[in-house]
């Protein structure tokens, strides 16, 4: 289960293949763009899952984790961040840094 709360997502420990919509405003993408979604042990931390969309529609990305991302993710507070690319050149950041949780199963 997703939730996201400004630019703060929350995830529930383990959860793989439940799609969270993410639309990004302000621009128009062109079918060359990606956008790349790293999450971080923290602000200047070690790189934990880094995953690219393609084939951005409406301005909109599907994150989407496998069952082996998911399972990088252990329950714990990290951040993330969304990069912007076209034609493989990066154009800019369009979230820097904010919250990405994982959050305990019940």
């Amino acid at each position: 289960m997703w939730r996201v709360l400004s630019n703060s997502i929350s995830m529930t420990e383990g959860a793989f293949g439940v799609a969270l919509p993410i639309t990004i405003s302000g621009t128009t993408f062109a079918a060359s763009d990606t956008i790349k979604l790293t999450v971080l042990t923290g602000v200047n931390g070690d790189e934990i899952l880094s995953k690219e969309f393609t084939n951005i529609q409406q301005s909109t990305v599907s994150l989407e984790l496998t069952e082996a991302e998911s399972a990088l993710l252990p329950v714990g507070q990290y951040v993330y961040r969304l990069d912007w690319y076209q034609s493989g050149v990066f154009m800019c950041c369009i979230v820097e840094f904010a919250s990405f949780k994982v959050v305990e199963k019940a």
